[in-house]
């Protein structure tokens, strides 16, 4: 009798990486493949939500649908912010964790958390991490993003992305 194991679902990329593959795609059948592209996907589009500035400045409870539309994607300028209190560095940790909630609907289970550093590297870069569960094809995995934010530059880059399956 042959012993065989249910195949994995396909995982479907998003239709902007399908188009960047062009006729490259070679990862309908690698599943691992599949999701590393995935994951580089996910820290791609937290790039772009990240150094996106939103349209508007503040809006009335009255709108909340707004609060979810393009003209609220991004993140405040934080070279107009003061990050420099503890306050306001959790203030800046809120604000990222909800905008990953509100714009990536493929990553739940976000938590961002402020990392502690040498007092020298802390005045001159804030930095998180972000720790969420990717859902993909009936598997959860665990992804990890390490991020710097310089205040000065307004700048914010991703490190590191250490995969777990489970």
């Amino acid at each position: 009798m042959v012993d065989r194991k249910p195949a994995k679902r396909p995982v479907i990329l998003p239709i902007l990486d399908r188009l960047l593959q062009g006729d490259n795609i070679e990862i309908d059948g690698n599943f691992d493949r599949a999701i590393q592209v995935l994951r580089e996907s996910i820290r791609r589009d937290l790039e772009i939500l990240f150094n996106t500035r939103p349209y508007y400045r503040t809006m009335s409870d009255e709108l909340g649908e707004l609060k979810s539309s393009l003209i609220a994607f991004g993140l405040p300028d934080l070279q107009v912010q003061k990050l420099g209190a503890a306050s306001q560095q959790e203030e800046c940790r809120g604000r990222i964790e909800e905008a990953i909630r509100r714009f990536e609907p493929r990553l739940r289970d976000v938590s961002v958390e402020i990392l502690e550093g040498d007092a020298e590297a802390r005045e001159r870069t804030l930095r998180f991490r972000i720790d969420a569960v990717m859902d993909v094809a009936e598997t959860a995995e665990t992804v990890v993003y390490d991020t710097f934010i310089d205040p000065v530059s307004g700048s914010i880059m991703f490190s590191g992305n250490s995969p777990k399956i489970s």
